[in-house]
């Protein structure tokens, strides 16, 4: 399991998990990479496993990639992460990344 923090600009206008979710529902249908599987959990069309999302009060963005699959999992995750930083990297001032 990988977590991933990505906490905003200070000067944002949108959050990025609203930037994110917009992202989502704009590309819906048109071959993106990631859809939404529930509420709060994304699914890629290539990779087993999912991305589970959430955003905290103070706007910090946590995204937890997981899977069975130890290499899904890793493939995942880097695909996020490319996924997040191409339609919200603006948006973000620091991305950490917890191994566990």
């Amino acid at each position: 399991m990988k977590l991933i923090q990505a906490n905003p600009k200070q000067d944002n206008s949108q959050t990025i998990f609203s930037a994110l979710n917009a992202k989502e529902r704009s590309l819906r249908g048109k071959g993106t990479s990631f859809s939404k599987s529930n509420k709060n959990r994304w699914k890629h069309v290539k990779f087993s496993g999912w991305v589970t999302v959430s955003n905290t009060s103070e706007n910090i963005l946590f995204a937890k990639a997981q899977s069975k699959s130890v290499i899904d999992e890793g493939k995942i995750f880097e695909a996020f992460i490319g996924y997040l930083t191409r339609h919200c990297g603006e948006l973000i001032d620091t991305l950490t990344i917890y191994y566990r």
